[in-house]
């Protein structure tokens, strides 16, 4: 249930209300503020403000403030009048029912404005393809344009030069005969504008060319190729060698009898690797036991996880880190759910210096802790500190201070803290591009 909020202030004109909302340490980044023009919520947990104005005031114009520790509401009167009291004086029946109208009327005015920005959208859609069919539109009618005046250009070059061809002199047009023409059986006579003799009026007209047939030449048939035997005199004599050649006789048959010695091999390692191999497994007994912990040496009545947990424990003490890391996973591989095992190889990895995997065990130690109550806020506490120095070794000073102040806030009074706080606070204002 939320904590109702009846500790505020708030004061008038004849034309403004002014409204004052205490907000506690550090809860402005999640203040939920809901305003109409009759009603106002503020919601930042477990705190909730809530109130029915008495009269009307215009939302639109009106103004919200969230400071450090306030929330101020500057709202604009509809009517220039002096309110009697801040709030309607409502049943809860009363009040459930206004809320639910209120709320129905602000899903209705919210549907309307998301249709009409709907509609605003389509019609800009439509008038933005509209425009761009236009402009499309003039970009052919230019090119239309520039391709007509260019076709116009050529057109009147063409008739000017056809009109000086046909007045420019005394003769016509004269057409060369080429010579390249009579290998394809054409030949182009010349014609000009001489009067012909009698004899040649027949046979020529003027300004007409005459295009004559030739008999075309008979193509040559291909010569059928003949092959022709190559001789090579080494060739001829390897094949007479060949021919000469006598081979020789064939061998002798008789059998061999070969005997194999019975050998036993018990298993598939190379007998030839098998003293180093017998040395390797030796060393590396001795390197894990070197540590403190093997598992395979545990008793079956040791095979529990808090013997191993108290062995990690007389480890860790003892400066055997890596004795310890081996005694809190052996005992997490028995069982996963306690937190205890987390927690310390959380504090053995950021002895080590690996702040990745300390960071990780404080996640899930901390999602193990549930549900969170007195019994366990020391334990939720030293996680959310070891977690916090983590991120701050690995760089992210934000996130390590912000870790740092939820531990305080579990251990209110733990110097410590405090002072690790102060402490990255400094350092984040030397360097504040770390997160």
């Amino acid at each position: 249930m939320p904590i109702i909020v009846k500790e505020f202030t708030w004061k008038q004109t004849p034309t403004a209300l002014n409204i004052t909302i205490p907000l506690s340490q550090g809860k402005k980044e999640k203040v939920d503020l809901f305003a109409t023009d009759s009603y106002i919520k503020a919601h930042y947990s477990p705190f909730l403000f809530e109130v029915f104005l008495l009269h009307d005031v215009n939302i639109d114009k009106s103004k919200c403030l969230v400071k450090e520790d306030f929330i101020i509401l500057d709202l604009v009167k509809r009517e220039e009048q002096e309110w009697e009291q801040l709030e309607k004086e409502l049943t809860k029946a009363e009040k459930m029912k206004l809320r639910q109208e209120i709320l129905e009327k602000c899903q209705e005015k919210a549907k309307e404005e998301f249709e009409q920005k709907r509609i605003k959208k389509s019609e800009m859609d439509r008038f933005t393809v509209q425009k761009a069919m236009e402009i499309d539109s003039r970009h052919h009618e230019i090119m239309d344009k520039r391709r007509d005046e260019q076709r116009k250009i050529a057109m009147d070059a063409l008739e000017e030069w056809r009109v000086n061809a046909d007045g420019g002199g005394s003769k016509g047009v004269k057409i060369v005969e080429l010579p390249d023409d009579k290998e394809n059986g054409v030949v182009i006579e010349e014609v000009t504008d001489e009067k012909p003799t009698p004899k040649e009026e027949k046979k020529v007209e003027p300004e007409e060319v005459k295009l004559k047939k030739l008999p075309q030449p008979a193509t040559p048939h291909p010569k059928k190729l003949v092959k022709t035997p190559v001789k090579s005199e080494y060739v001829d004599k390897k094949r007479e060698e060949a021919s000469k050649r006598v081979l020789p006789a064939l061998r002798s048959q008789a059998s061999l009898e070969i005997h194999h010695t019975p050998r036993v091999f018990p298993t598939p390692s190379r007998e030839s690797a098998r003293a180093e191999e017998d040395a390797w497994l030796k060393n590396v007994t001795l390197a894990r036991r070197a540590t403190g912990f093997v598992s395979e040496d545990l008793r079956p009545e040791e095979q529990d996880p808090e013997w191993c947990k108290n062995k990690g424990d007389e480890f860790f003490r003892a400066g055997n880190y890596l004795g310890a890391i081996s005694a809190y996973t052996h005992g997490i591989l028995l069982s996963d759910r306690l937190p205890s095992l987390f927690s310390n190889r959380a504090a053995t990895h950021f002895a080590l210096g690996n702040f990745n995997k300390c960071v990780n065990d404080c996640s899930t130690a901390l999602e193990l802790l549930v549900p969170p109550c007195e019994s366990n806020r020391r334990a939720r506490a030293a996680c959310v500190a070891r977690r916090a120095a983590g991120l701050a070794r690995l760089g992210y000073l934000g996130k390590a201070i912000d870790e740092m102040k939820a531990a305080s806030e579990l251990l209110p009074d733990d110097d410590t803290i405090k002072k690790d706080i102060y402490d990255m606070e400094r350092a984040w204002e030397q360097n504040p591009d770390d997160y």
